[in-house]
């Protein structure tokens, strides 16, 4: 009898050290879902709420810029801008910009290896109705030449050389040995990005404001335009056919700081913004084509396709290309439009001056 109560005696004590055990698993799995699940998706959810509103801030500031850049000389306008977190720069000629351009029907000029840093590149024509280029090359000024320079040579066998190497703000014409009608040209720009960027749990965010538009970067994605690029055109109605372009423009847009902040962190900001004009170049033209180089390149080639009619194009030289074959230019990817009747197509070179003060 006295064994039999002890057992039974503890055969009652057993269950509530199993609960209490259970419910210190319950306890702890709870507690781990949380740390694992939980929390970092808090986080997430205040890093994305902290990106979205210094992305609201800088498309109002945006809005602005479009503004002033539309108004023409002498247009001002100020901002107030809040960040929360992160840190907003600018960022001399971030990505590259290339512009081709074609004067004539009767020509369409081939070109790879155009980019800062060159010192040669080929063209040939398509159409083969030229068989040797006479390319001339203004530089902009600098320290050492500080009325800018010029070079003008004739490509050999479809090959250019002998220049030095090609900068931001270099610009090119480009002739028929035989006949003195210029045939097409090219822009190099480097394009300055006001540029915020914000690093958190969730990973980098970033944001540029570059030629009155801003591209963003969210974690895991790519960049992508959250606010069009500043872009004015014409368009002709053609009964039977597509729309064709009577004037297409593009704003290039640099800035020039004149406060002693370059660097902003979280708070709260007064931003002074002027427009200092510039150089207009207006051509009439058949096709345009478009080169990018930098973080942004992709989303610019995707926007402008969707939005401005470019279609994808390739530019190669292959093996069989005479003395191209040992140049070895890589493939380029670019965008291309063209239409049988010219158009005018006119770049807009603006500085802003940027001042940033505390508000």
């Amino acid at each position: 009898m006295q064994r039999q109560l002890f057992l039974t005696n503890s055969d009652e004590a057993v269950s509530p050290v199993i609960g209490t055990i259970l419910i210190l698993a319950i306890m702890l799995t709870v507690t781990g879902t949380m740390l694992a699940w939980g929390i970092p998706q808090i986080q997430q959810n205040e890093a994305y709420a902290i990106y979205t509103s210094a992305q609201n801030n800088l498309l109002n500031f945006d809005a602005d810029l479009d503004h002033v850049l539309a108004q023409g000389e002498g247009a001002s306008r100020t901002s107030t801008i809040s960040f929360s977190s992160g840190t907003f720069v600018q960022l001399p000629n971030l990505d590259e910009i290339r512009y081709y351009y074609t004067a004539v029907s009767w020509s369409d000029p081939k070109i790879v290896g155009v980019q800062t840093g060159s010192e040669s590149f080929a063209i040939k024509d398509n159409l083969e109705t030229v068989d040797n280029y006479r390319i001339t090359l203004t530089y902009p000024p600098s320290k050492e030449y500080p009325n800018g320079t010029q070079w003008t040579g004739d490509s050999l066998d479809s090959y250019v050389t002998g220049f030095r190497a090609l900068e931001y703000g270099v610009k090119a014409t480009y002739t028929s040995t035989i006949n003195a009608t210029q045939v097409g040209g090219f822009f190099i720009y480097g394009t300055d990005s006001l540029s915020y960027k914000y690093a958190s749990i969730s990973g980098v965010f970033k944001m540029r404001m570059l030629n009155g538009g801003v591209v963003s970067k969210e974690p895991g994605g790519q960049f992508y335009v959250s606010s069009q690029p500043l872009t004015r055109s014409i368009t002709i109605e053609e009964a039977g056919k597509e729309d064709t372009y009577d004037s297409l423009t593009f704003y290039q847009t640099d800035y020039n700081l004149s406060s002693s902040i370059k660097s902003l962190m979280g708070g709260n900001y007064n931003f002074d913004i002027r427009n200092q004009g510039g150089n207009d170049v207006s051509l009439n033209i058949y096709s345009l084509r478009m080169a990018f180089d930098g973080d942004s390149s992709n989303a610019f080639q995707r926007h402008y396709m969707a939005y401005n009619n470019f279609d994808s194009g390739d530019y190669k030289f292959g093996r069989s290309e005479s003395v191209i074959a040992n140049a070895e230019f890589p493939i380029e990817q670019d965008i291309v439009y063209s239409q049988s009747t010219p158009f005018d197509f006119r770049l807009l070179e603006r500085t802003i001056n940027v001042k940033f003060s505390l508000r």
